[in-house]
This record gives structure tokens, C-alpha cells and sequence, in this order.
């Protein structure tokens, strides 16, 4: 009886926790990679210049708070779990608003009815190309909305206010204020049109761009990868080389295919020659990148973002440094929204310390000392870059570095 009790009491809070584990188990155990790999796709940097950009366009707000989140994708457990919290934001939001929209709802129904923009909201972040922002955009409207007075002559005024505000705090998404007063929906819908109108004079963005919101949805004119590559890549960046061996027997993406000849030379598989004879693959299929190190060449497909960043991480496996560094910069080049990445300058300091180009090493450095997953990896590497003699006792730049100073490394396009 006591547990018919327990579930007829707080069997909605029960069936909540129980959905929002399964929202963590959902990010946590099927779709990790994307986590990590939005992570790789921006850089976000605690000073007030940063806030300042991103907030000078509409939508910075929600944009600023969702690439805040977004640094800790890096592991995937506080990526899930900040998406488990997202959820039930969502959740307690629209069920507020539920209750004052619809009173006499049976509170079953009212259940049911909240959880549609939560599972909404987390079927559109499975998307590549959709990045944090929207998410964070709406959970901002709908908390504006939460706040609204009852009284409904002080709402329309307050909504009037609130409108260009929101808009240009959170983006298009402030268009569900229109919505607070509906004998005023003309009114509203009106002032809500002229912001998008005006915004399309002040800021270099086209009305399309920003109709459709600056940083809600990035396009597919830039190929950001396949779940396949980011999955591959996550196994690659973790070492699991027996996993990749494994996992892809069939791969689709050429890209891959060379991670796992990869993973074989890691294994033991097959020697160093062999993996660069192997990865050559049909010129229709690839950009025409020739890349050349002691005498053994490789031609690489730039075929999406993920898979800029995994040659670029095959490169510097096979002491290939100015490819790394060439993959690097191609991979940011990819980046839809022109964000800056973290992870690709990361690995800039590394390839400039190897060929000796410490200048432009503490440059990155000083850019990543702000960030809050890369501060501390900067912070140990700029003493090697000020006095460059401490690299000859580092065990893998001393390495990297006589690699590169007695091999030829080059590319050709």
C-alpha cells in the first residue's frame, strides 16, 4: 500500500526523474560524440570583449550562455547531465505556463502536454548543423513568460516592452511573447516584425539570417560530418584503437577507413610504410591534397569538419607537423557559425613549438589561458615556448621536434 500511495501521490515527479535519467542515458551512452564534438566547435573565453561581441547581435545572449554550457562537452557525463537539467527547466516552465493558460486541465494531462517541448527541444540538439543556442533561447522566453503579470492590460505593456528586448537578448525566439496577450497578437506580431526589420539595418546580416535566427540553425552549405566520423573520432582522441578496429569493418566515410589503417599501426597490425600505402584512395573521391613525409606520400580527403580534425590528429600521430597544423586551420575554416576553436588551436601551439615558431605559439597561448578546459594545458606549455632549450626534456616534443628537423614534411595542393 505504501507504494501505491508513494506513486499515486508523486507518481508524475517519479515518472519525471525516471524520463530525465533516460534524457542522460541518451546523451551519455548514444550520442557522446556529438557532445564532444560540439565542444570542439567553438571557444569560449572569459573576458568582457568576447561578451561584448557576441551580445552586439541579436540572439548573443542565448548564443553566449549555450557556447558557456558548451565547454564542458568535453566529457560527455556533464554534457548529459547539463542536457538532463536543460530538460527539466523545460519541463517545470511549460507546465507553469500550462496551468495558467489552461486551469481546469486534469493535472495528468497537463503532464503529458509539458513534456512536448522538452522532447522537441532534444530532438532538435540531435541535430549537427542546430547548435545550443535555440534551446537556451527559448528556456529564456518561456522564463519571461513565467514572469508575466496576471493582470492582462499590465501584460500587453509589459509584452510591448518586453519585445524588442527579448529579441534582441535571445533571437526569434522571443516571438512566443506575440503570444501573451492574444487580443493583441496585431499589435505584438506588428512590433516583433519591425525588430527583425530593424535588426537587418544595424547588424551585417541579411532579413533571411536574421528571420531564421544568427545562431539557431548553421546550414549544411559547410559539411560538418557524419554521427559515423564524430563517433570515430571521439574512439581515436580516447585511444581505443581495438574499439575502431571493431566497430568499423564497413566504414562509408573515407576518412575513417584511414583512422582505422590508424588504429592497425597502433596495433601492430602493420608497419609504417604499409599505413601510408594504404591511405592513398581514388582521386574522384578526394581533394586534391598531396601531403609527403620521408619520402612516403599521402593523399587526404578534407571531406567535412570532423574530418579536418581527424587528419590533423593522424598527422601528428605520424609526425607529420605542418599537416597537422594545415588540418587545424582547415578544420576551423569549416566551422559553420566562423567560431574560433579551441581544440584546433590547441593543437597550433603544438605543431608552432615543434617547427620552431614560439612567437606564434604564445599568441595561442594566451588565447587558451582564457578558456576554462584549456587554461591549465596553456599555462604548462608557455614556459616551454618562452625558453624553447626546456622542449629537449620533454618527452614528446623532443621527439616531434628532431623527427621534423631531420624528415621532409610538406604539402602540395
Amino acid at each position: 500500500m505504501k507504494v501505491k500511495n508513494l506513486f499515486s501521490s508523486f507518481g508524475q515527479q517519479i515518472l519525471l526523474l525516471l524520463i530525465t535519467i533516460g534524457v542522460f542515458c541518451f546523451w551519455y551512452f548514444c550520442f557522446p560524440y556529438v557532445l564532444v564534438m560540439r565542444e570542439s566547435m567553438q571557444l569560449f573565453l572569459w573576458n568582457s570583449q568576447y561578451f561584448m561581441e557576441r551580445v552586439a547581435v541579436p540572439g548573443g545572449l542565448a548564443q553566449y550562455i549555450g557556447e558557456f554550457l558548451a565547454q564542458y562537452f568535453m566529457n560527455p557525463m556533464s554534457g548529459a547531465a547539463i542536457y538532463a537539467v536543460l530538460f527539466v527547466v523545460e519541463q517545470w516552465l511549460s507546465a507553469q505556463l500550462l496551468q495558467r493558460a489552461f486551469p481546469t486541465l486534469k493535472n495528468a494531462y497537463r503532464f503529458v502536454l509539458s513534456l512536448l517541448v522538452p522532447l522537441a527541444l532534444v530532438r532538435l540538439a540531435m541535430i549537427p548543423e542546430v547548435p545550443l543556442t535555440p534551446t537556451i533561447a527559448v528556456i529564456l522566453v518561456m522564463a519571461v513568460m513565467v514572469l508575466m503579470p496576471s493582470n492582462k492590460n499590465i501584460r500587453v505593456i509589459t509584452s510591448c516592452m518586453m519585445i524588442p528586448v527579448m529579441y534582441w537578448l535571445v533571437g526569434p525566439a522571443a516571438i512566443l511573447l506575440v503570444l501573451c496577450c492574444i487580443r493583441w497578437v496585431p499589435l505584438t506580431a506588428t512590433l516583433f516584425a519591425a525588430c527583425l526589420l530593424g535588426s537587418s539595418w544595424v547588424t551585417p546580416y541579411p532579413l533571411q539570417r536574421i528571420a531564421r535566427g544568427v545562431d539557431y540553425y548553421w546550414g549544411t552549405e559547410r559539411n560538418i560530418g557524419s554521427y559515423e566520423q564524430m563517433e570515430c573520432d571521439m574512439l581515436m582522441r580516447l585511444g581505443a584503437w581495438s574499439d575502431m578496429i571493431e566497430k568499423y569493418r564497413y566504414p562509408n566515410s573515407v576518412t575513417v577507413a584511414s583512422a582505422v589503417k590508424v588504429a592497425s599501426y597502433e596495433t601492430g597490425q602493420m608497419d609504417r610504410t604499409e599505413l601510408f600505402a594504404s591511405m592513398v584512395v581514388p582521386e574522384e573521391l578526394q581533394t586534391p591534397a598531396i601531403f609527403s613525409s620521408n619520402g612516403l606520400h599521402m593523399r587526404v580527403n578534407f571531406e567535412s569538419l570532423v574530418a579536418a580534425f581527424m587528419v590533423s590528429d593522424i598527422a601528428m600521430l605520424m609526425n607529420m607537423p605542418t599537416v597537422a597544423q594545415r588540418s587545424a586551420f582547415e578544420a576551423m575554416e569549416f566551422i559553420p557559425n566562423y567560431n574560433k576553436s579551441g581544440r584546433a588551436l590547441k593543437r597550433l601551439v603544438e605543431t608552432n613549438l615543434i617547427t620552431g615558431n614560439y612567437r606564434v605559439a604564445l599568441k595561442y597561448l594566451a588565447i587558451l589561458e582564457e578558456t576554462a578546459n584549456y587554461s591549465k594545458w596553456a599555462q604548462e606549455m608557455r614556459p616551454l615556448a618562452e625558453h624553447p632549450e626546456r622542449l629537449q626534456q620533454h618527452p614528446f616534443f623532443q621527439k616531434a621536434q628532431e623527427s621534423f628537423q631531420k624528415a621532409e614534411d610538406m604539402f602540395f595542393i
